[in-house]
């Protein structure tokens, strides 16, 4: 699979969605771009494209199958969150899924980063405690010190950021 039609589907796909004020094609960089920072393989990267096609757009499972292959999918399903009355419940019935796939954890990770430092960067406080409140469950649900090297390294990255969120936090009292 290349990426190029991983990112024109996703682009195609999530249309006039946006990322705050940006097209969603920003946030779909930014996930990318983390990957390719850690020179992560192919299937992350394609999986970063398409991480929220299934959950934000009308796009199935069976359609990423049918254009990108079985393994793809599975990356992708398992990034995309089941129903829940609320984020919490949303995301605790999601964890297994992510945790049973390393590379779909590789995924939501490079997403869990991006949001994070475009939230900071953004200063974007409501969301930023929205992260730092999840952040300890997100860890004990889906670490694991048995990871490949490079999910280690994601994990650091992410302890990093949610450290500098921390310290954003105290300073501005939040």
């Amino acid at each position: 699979m290349t990426e190029i039609k991983a990112k024109e589907f996703a682009i195609r796909v999530h249309g006039e969605q946006q990322y705050g004020a940006r097209p969603y094609s920003f946030h779909l960089e930014s996930v990318v771009q983390v990957a390719k920072e850690l020179n992560l393989e192919n299937d992350i990267i394609l999986g970063c494209w398409l991480h929220d096609t299934i959950e934000d757009c009308d796009v199935s499972y069976q359609d990423i199958k049918r254009e990108f292959g079985r393994d793809l999918a599975e990356i992708v399903f398992a990034v995309t969150d089941e129903l829940g009355r609320n984020r919490k419940e949303r995301k605790v019935k999601t964890y297994p899924k992510i945790k049973a796939n390393e590379k779909a954890l590789s995924v939501k990770l490079c997403d869990r980063i991006a949001n994070l430092n475009q939230t900071i960067s953004d200063e974007k406080f409501d969301l930023l405690s929205m992260y730092f409140k999840e952040q300890q469950e997100f860890k004990e649900k889906l670490y694991s010190p048995e990871h490949n090297v490079n999910t280690i390294k994601l994990w650091g990255i992410l302890d990093d950021l949610v450290e500098k969120a921390r310290n954003i936090k105290a300073t501005n009292n939040l």
